[in-house]
C-alpha cells in the first residue's frame, strides 16, 4: 500500500509475485495448443486466406466450386482481420507447412506482446504495485460463459493482436508526452509521436472494430488537451492522428489495388450490410445483453464501469497525468457506449475495452484498499480478498479449459483423411476443416452469414440457402451448421446416411 515503505523484502515479494504470473501466463498460453479451445468457425475462415495465398497466390478466402474446381472469395475473413495476422501466419506456413499449431503461435506471440506491454503501461500510469494487479487482472479477464485475453491468445483472432498494438500505441504516446515541453528533444519528440501513431494504425489494420473507436479517441484527446490540459504539442496532438488513419488509409488504397474496383466497392456493400446485423443494430435486446455482460460481477467483479468513473474523476486533474488517464478514459468509455448503445451485444466485440480496462479496475481496486486500510481496516481485508477471488476463479475457470484439450477436430479430420476421397465434394459451413484437411470443401455463399447473424441473435428469418441443389456427394455439420440449422433441411434425411459422428462432427453421404 502506499504509506508502506519499500523495503528488500516487498521489493523481493513483488519480483516474486510479477515472475510467477509471468511464467502462469507462458504456461497457460502454450500448454495444449492445438487443442484448447477447439478450433472453430471464425479461427477456420481466419485460416483460409494465409494459406490461399500460399497455396495460389490469392489474399482471399477460398471454396470449392460444385465441379471441384476453386473459387476465391475476397469477402468475409480478408477484411475481418488484417495483414499484421495474416502475413505473419503466411510466412509461418511458408517455412514450417501449413498447420492450426504454427497460425496459433504466431497469436501467442501477440499475447505476450499484449501482456508485457499492458504490464509495462500499467507502471507507466500507475507504479509498480497497480501494474502488478493490472497484470493479473489481464490474465482473469475472462467469465464463466466468455473468454478472456488467454482463451483469445491461444486462437487465430484479432483481440489479443488488436490490443497489443493499442498497447505499444499508448506507450509510445506517453513517452511523446514525456517530451513534449522539452525544446532540447523535439526530434525525439516527433518519432515517439511517429510510433504511436504506427501502434495505433497496426490496430486499425488488424480489425475494423478498432476504426470505430481510436481515431474518434484521438481527435478528442486532441481537442481536450488544445482547450483544457495544454500539457502536449500540436506534434503530439496531429501526428498520431494523422498516422494512425494513414495505416488505415494505406491498407484500403492497397485492396483496392489488389482486388480492382468492382470487387473492392462489393466488398463495400457487403460490409455495409454485415455492419446493419452486427455493428450499428441499435436494439433494446442487444442493448440489455452488453450491459448484463459488463457488469456482471464475475467479469472484474463488476467493476469496470466503477472504474471507468474513477479515471473520468482522477482525468479532472490539468497535468500531463491527467491527459494520459483522459486518453485512457476516451478509449474505455467510447468502447463501451458503442458496444451497449448500438452493437449486437457480442462479449467478443467488448472485449478490447474490457483489457484495458484491467488497468483502469486496478488503480480503482489499489486506491480503495489504501484509503480503507487508513478508514477501516477490516473491510480492507475483506476487499482484498474479493480482489484476489476475482482473480483467481477466471484464472481456475482458464486452467480447466487449457487443461482439458478437445481433440475432435483432428480426429475428425484424420477419419475423413482415411475415408474420405480428397476429390469429392464435401458441403459444410465448418471452415475450421480447411486447414485441418486437403478437401474439396464447398461453404455456404458469405451473405448467408449475414443471415444467420440475424436469424439467431436478432430474431430474424431463417437462413435461406439451398445447399442441396449442387448435390454434394458428402455433408459435414459440426458446431456452426448446427448452431445455424443451415443443413437442417428433409434433403439431408431424405437423401444422405450418417456415417460417423466424432465430437459434434457428424458426416453424412449422399444414398
Amino acid at each position: 500500500m502506499p504509506h508502506l515503505q519499500t523495503t528488500t523484502a516487498t521489493g523481493s515479494m513483488y519480483r516474486i509475485v510479477v515472475i510467477m504470473l509471468f511464467a502462469a501466463a507462458a504456461l497457460l498460453a502454450t500448454i495444449n495448443l492445438p487443442y484448447a479451445p477447439r478450433t472453430w468457425f471464425d479461427e477456420g475462415s481466419h485460416l483460409h486466406v494465409p494459406e490461399t495465398l500460399v497455396r495460389y497466390g490469392k489474399y482471399a478466402d477460398i471454396s470449392a466450386t460444385p465441379d471441384g474446381g476453386v473459387e476465391f472469395r475476397y469477402h468475409g475473413p480478408t477484411i475481418g482481420i488484417g495483414p499484421t495476422i495474416m502475413l505473419p501466419v503466411a510466412a509461418v506456413y511458408q517455412a514450417f507447412g501449413i498447420g492450426l499449431t504454427q497460425a496459433r503461435l504466431v497469436i501467442v506471440i501477440y499475447f505476450a506482446i499484449a501482456v508485457v506491454a499492458g504490464y509495462a503501461l500499467a507502471q507507466r500510469l500507475y507504479g509498480g504495485w497497480p501494474a502488478l494487479i493490472a497484470l493479473a487482472l489481464l490474465l482473469a479477464s475472462r467469465t464463466v460463459n466468455y473468454e478472456g485475453l488467454i482463451e483469445y491468445g491461444r486462437q487465430v483472432l484479432g483481440e489479443a493482436p488488436g490490443v497489443a498494438f493499442v498497447f505499444l500505441g499508448m506507450l509510445a504516446w506517453l513517452t511523446a508526452l514525456k517530451t513534449a515541453t522539452e525544446l532540447s528533444a523535439q526530434r525525439t519528440h516527433l518519432i515517439w509521436s511517429v510510433l504511436a501513431g504506427l501502434g495505433f494504425g497496426m490496430a486499425l489494420v488488424t480489425k475494423n472494430q478498432f476504426v470505430l473507436i481510436v481515431p474518434l479517441a484521438l481527435l478528442l484527446t486532441a481537442l481536450l488537451d488544445w482547450r483544457y490540459y495544454r500539457a502536449g504539442s500540436w506534434v503530439l496532438r496531429l501526428v498520431p492522428l494523422v498516422v494512425s488513419v494513414a495505416c488505415f488509409g494505406v491498407w484500403t488504397l492497397t485492396q483496392f489495388a489488389l482486388l480492382g474496383p468492382g470487387t473492392f466497392f462489393e466488398n463495400i456493400q457487403q460490409t455495409r450490410q454485415a455492419a446493419g446485423g452486427a455493428i450499428f443494430v441499435f436494439n433494446i435486446r442487444s442493448t440489455l445483453r452488453a450491459g448484463y455482460y459488463l457488469l456482471r460481477p464475475d467479469l472484474y467483479g463488476g467493476l469496470i464501469v466503477p472504474a471507468l468513473a474513477y479515471t473520468i474523476w482522477r482525468a479532472r486533474s490539468r497535468t500531463s497525468q491527467g491527459l494520459s488517464e483522459a486518453l485512457l478514459a476516451l478509449l474505455i468509455g467510447l468502447w463501451l457506449a458503442w458496444f451497449v448503445g448500438a452493437s449486437l451485444g457480442w462479449p467478443r466485440y467488448a472485449f478490447p475495452a474490457v483489457a484495458l480496462s484491467a488497468l483502469t479496475v486496478a488503480r480503482l481496486a489499489f486506491d480503495t484498499v489504501a484509503w480503507l486500510r487508513r478508514l477501516l481496516p477490516v473491510a480492507a481485508t475483506v476487499a482484498v480478498v474479493y480482489l484476489i477471488a476475482i482473480i483467481a476463479l477466471p484464472l481456475a475457470l482458464t486452467a480447466r479449459v487449457v487443461f482439458t484439450p478437445d481433440d475432435s477436430a483432428q480426429r475428425f479430420a484424420a477419419y475423413l483423411n482415411a475415408t474420405v476421397p480428397e476429390t469429392a465434394i464435401i458441403a459444410t459451413w465448418e471452415p475450421e476443416l480447411g486447414v485441418l484437411t486437403d478437401h474439396n470443401y464447398r461453404y455456404p455463399p458469405q451473405p448467408t452469414l449475414d443471415q444467420a447473424v440475424r436469424s439467431t441473435w436478432l430474431g430474424g428469418a431463417p437462413v435461406q440457402y439451398d445447399w442441396y441443389a449442387e448435390r454434394p456427394t458428402y455433408v459435414v455439420v459440426g458446431g456452426f451448421g448446427s448452431y445455424t440449422g443451415v443443413y437442417n433441411t428433409p434433403e439431408l434425411e431424405r437423401h444422405y446416411i450418417q456415417v460417423a459422428q466424432i465430437g459434434t462432427y457428424a458426416l453424412f453421404m449422399h444414398r
